[in-house]
């Protein structure tokens, strides 16, 4: 044979070889149930030896029996029972101002609920209150829910200021005059106009001297009861004029002294008919009055009193600023000027900041007032704002409402849907233990083409293997034959 030949057949060889390597890696590519449908031999059908399980029934699923082998894990149902009733516990939810009532009915068992038994909101209840305008605070009504904590505002009265009415205090002697005003409504006064003291104005009274009583000058203020006395003149003492009484055999005699210029008058020598004057005991002269000493006080003189220090007027009185807050609100310009005001026409910007809070929505806008007293809220949505004045210690010192547009209907409620309990779900239908058998011999069987690939993948061995020995025996004879 020719090197041709053999170069043929080892090509062939070779080939031969390839094929049986691409079957072997085509055999492996295939499952292992589809190389089963080659087999012809039928598999042996499992004999199954069930185990029984009752499930019992809830109120959510349905109760049966399972039947499962032990050896193929193949398994069914039967023997369905009805669903037990749910067990509910209800949950009543009363209504409230805004929000409606409803009955939730639970089970306890499943958790499946659904509500019921609606109720209507009740609405609010409200009580008023009117707060009075003041001098310095806006009045307005505040409407309040007996029910629930909500409330708003309505009925802005703005403070209508002091009505001051002034009574004047006429300077007397000693003390200023002045002007105090007081307002009407409230207890709030100030005092200005203030005059000085008009001082004593004395007139003078000369007192005469008496027998027995010093003379003087009285000095007496025409306008309040201050006096005083200087120039005293000692008593003139008594003037007697004597008339002699004699005396009769029945009455004793005697003289009489009396004075010329007083009523003051005395007796003595008294004597009886036949005696002497001198047998007769006269009475006692009275004594003059004495002039008294620098540290007694004169008889029947009134005390000198010191000289008067002319009252000095009290210092005036600094003007104290009564500042009344104005609140002046420019709806269509978005703003609102502020400003407190002293009667004497001092002004000054005190407000450090206002908040509108919007009621619904519960929106805040802080804004502090510029240099000019103004405020501008033109950044403010549409609403129904509560509008509060802080001073810069942070309390609150004027508080009203300001709807800024017509106030927004609000939304109806929206009832609730009650929620329908979940439909129990149905068991699956039980399985045909037939049908498990199928599934078995299935399991138990080949792939169909892993069994032809392994089937090729021989045969393509066996013809690799014949030629290859045809060439082995030609070569080998072929040596013999050289040789």
């Amino acid at each position: 044979m020719t090197k041709k030949k053999y170069r043929i057949l080892a090509i062939c060889g070779a080939l031969c070889v390839a094929l049986v390597l691409c079957a072997m890696l085509c055999g492996f590519a295939f499952t292992p149930t589809e190389c089963a449908l080659a087999y012809t031999e039928e598999p042996t059908a499992c004999v199954h030896e069930y185990k029984t399980e009752i499930i019992q029934s809830t109120c959510k699923y349905k109760g049966y029996t399972l039947y499962t082998c032990s050896k193929c894990g193949d398994s069914y149902e039967d023997n369905f029972t009805d669903l037990l009733a749910h067990t509910y516990a209800d949950i009543v939810i009363a209504p409230t101002c805004t929000n409606s009532g409803y009955t939730t009915h639970f089970c306890v068992e499943c958790g499946t609920e659904y509500t019921d038994n609606y109720v209507e909101p009740l609405g609010h209840s409200f009580v008023d209150e009117v707060i009075n305008a003041t001098c310095l605070t806006d009045g307005y009504t505040v409407h309040t829910c007996s029910a629930c904590d909500y409330s708003y505002t309505d009925g802005m009265v703005l403070a209508f200021g002091h009505n001051y009415i002034a009574v004047v205090t006429a300077p007397t002697c000693t003390e200023q005059g002045f002007t105090t005003h007081t307002c009407e409504h409230c207890s709030d006064s100030f005092i200005d106009t203030e005059t000085e003291a008009t001082g004593h104005t004395y007139g003078a009274e000369t007192i005469a001297p008496t027998c027995t009583a010093y003379g003087f000058i009285e000095h007496k203020c025409e306008n309040c009861e201050s006096r005083y006395v200087t120039d005293y003149v000692n008593p003139l003492g008594h003037t007697f004029e004597d008339t002699v009484v004699e005396a009769t055999p029945d009455e004793v005699g005697y003289t009489i002294h009396k004075c010329t210029e007083c009523e003051y008058s005395y007796l003595s020598d008294f004597v009886r008919s036949g005696e002497q004057p001198t047998d007769v005991k006269e009475p006692t002269k009275p004594e003059q009055p004495e002039e008294p000493k620098p540290d007694e006080p004169k008889p029947d003189t009134p005390e000198k009193p010191d000289v008067p220090v002319e009252p000095t007027p009290d210092e005036p009185i600094e003007h104290q600023h009564n500042y009344l807050l104005t609140n002046e609100l420019h709806s269509a310009d978005k703003y609102i000027h502020i400003s407190y005001a002293c009667e004497c026409g001092e002004v000054k910007n005190e407000v450090v900041t206002i908040t509108f809070t919007e009621e619904e929505s519960g929106n805040r806008y802080d804004f502090t007032v510029d240099e000019n007293g103004n405020v501008d809220f033109s950044e403010a949505e549409s609403g129904k704002y509560a509008v509060e004045m802080f001073d810069e210690n942070g309390e609150t010192i004027m508080w009203y409402e300001l709807e800024i547009e017509q106030e927004k209907e609000p939304d109806v409620p929206v009832e609730p849907t009650p929620e329908q309990p979940d439909e129990p779900t149905t068991p699956d239908e039980p399985t045909n233990p037939d049908d498990g058998n199928e599934g078995n011999e299935e399991k138990k069987g080949g792939s169909p083409a892993l069994f032809i690939g392994t089937l090729v993948a021989l045969i393509l061995i066996a013809v690799g293997g014949i030629v290859t020995a045809v060439i082995i025996k030609k070569k080998k004879n072929k040596v013999k034959g050289d040789k």
